[in-house]
């Protein structure tokens, strides 16, 4: 059985498309936390550029959304196949060693 060059780089190619996801979303969350933390400390030192917002109040609707979002998804069949494997083997090691 012969496989094409250009069979061979798609797999090369959606592999290195998700490994760059994860090491972009872990870097996203990192710069997430890091903001919170930062609007934490400002906060607790009395810097008045930090705006008054309730936290609770902002989880309640985060959460609201997140549920109205994945209420109305459909997710339908998910066709596994040697590409999707291979990005989600891309994306969990950029997640991991990112």
């Amino acid at each position: 059985m012969v496989i094409e060059w250009t069979t061979i780089m798609d797999f090369v190619l959606t592999f290195v498309a998700g490994l760059l996801f994860g090491l972009a979303i872990k870097k996203g969350v990192v710069a997430f936390v890091l903001a919170i933390v930062g609007f934490v400390i400002a906060g607790y030192v009395g810097l008045t550029f930090v705006p008054k917002i309730s936290l609770s109040y902002e989880i309640s609707k985060f959460i609201a959304l997140a549920l109205a979002y994945f209420k109305d998804a459909q997710i339908g069949t998910l066709a596994v196949s040697l590409t999707v494997i291979l990005f989600l083997i891309g994306l969990v090691i950029g997640l991991w060693k990112g």
